[in-house]
């Protein structure tokens, strides 16, 4: 019972924030990496390197940017920095849209847990939220693939 009390509230708020937007909600940048081997860097310049990005990742611009480098975060949640001419605009979302999986979940085709899985996506997965249908939401991840997740499994960043 108190499972299901939690994930109705958790559904309305998800709800409330996607379609009435308050003053403080921001456009996010989305980003996509240009070449293949881009380096997320822990810091602006010739930082060590945390992860190196292929070629057609997307990744979220936080909105800071240090010299030649965009601070972004990747959809399993690294934050670092990228070199500006690794990088180009993709798109944009509103920054109510974006959550993270707060586990590893099955995002399913229909919003029922009976329904066949579509992708398995890890724990901090980013995705965008665009409906919500009782405890189910409609999302997609940064490469595109959407299907259904529980309300419960999201996280906002």
């Amino acid at each position: 019972m108190k499972r299901r009390l939690l994930a109705a509230v958790l559904g309305l708020v998800i709800l409330v924030s996607l379609f009435a937007v308050p003053a403080s909600a921001s456009v996010v940048k989305v980003m996509k990496i240009n070449v293949n081997g881009a380096r997320l860097r822990s810091g602006p310049g010739n930082y060590p390197v945390i992860k190196s990005l292929k070629k057609g990742t997307k990744v979220l611009y936080t909105g800071k940017k240090v010299n030649a480098f965009y601070k972004v975060r990747t959809s399993g949640g690294k934050v670092g920095y990228v070199y500006d001419k690794f990088v180009t605009s993709y798109g944009a979302a509103n920054s109510n849209q974006v959550f993270y999986t707060n586990k590893s979940v099955t995002m399913r085709r229909k919003a029922t847990a009976k329904s066949r899985g579509v992708k398995r996506l890890k724990k901090k997965t980013l995705v965008l939220v665009y409906q919500v249908r009782g405890s189910w939401a409609y999302v997609k991840t940064m490469s595109g693939k959407g299907g259904y997740v529980k309300v419960s499994a999201l996280t906002k960043p």
